[in-house]
């Protein structure tokens, strides 16, 4: 099954802070819902081996894959490609992510266009169910994102 996915999320802050913690390993394991596992794959560079527990709708179980990060293009926009399998699954696919920030309102505007191929049992739920998940799933990232530069900023401020 191949589906398109897209959607914005809006962070209260600038696109410099917004692509620091992007391009930071221990913010994104922080965020991703559900991660037991978040390593660095040897000899690679923006890499890792993931390991996580999924608990959305009828998508539920353990899952292992790769995330990796291309086509940076620093501090605008980068490439994620994902790779995983488990629930008698497989999933591949990629989003580009580009920030624009709004000056006057002092927000920087995340968009994400992603592609994913699923095969097996998810494929098998349906596309509805699945997008529902994803999005779910997505604004959960975000938001933990956005709280750790939220956390980060108070720190600073109370120094």
């Amino acid at each position: 099954m191949h589906m398109d996915l897209s959607g914005t999320y809006t962070f209260d802050t600038n696109q410099e802070a917004v692509w620091n913690i992007l391009m930071d390993p221990d913010a994104i394991a922080k965020a991703i819902p559900g991660v037991d596992q978040f390593v660095p794959i040897e000899g690679e560079t923006d890499s890792w081996r993931v390991q996580m527990k999924v608990s959305v709708s009828a998508i539920n179980g353990k899952y292992g894959g790769t995330i990796q990060l291309s086509d940076k293009e620093p501090p605008n926009q980068y490439r994620l490609n994902v790779t995983g399998e488990g629930q008698q699954s497989i999933i591949g696919g990629s989003a580009l992510i580009h920030l624009d920030y709004n000056e006057a309102e002092q927000q920087t505007i995340l968009h994400w266009d992603a592609e994913a191929n699923i095969s097996g049992k998810l494929a098998r739920i349906g596309q509805r169910v699945v997008k529902a998940a994803a999005n779910m799933m997505a604004n959960r990232f975000f938001g933990s994102l956005a709280d750790q530069i939220q956390e980060a900023e108070g720190r600073k401020e109370n120094q």
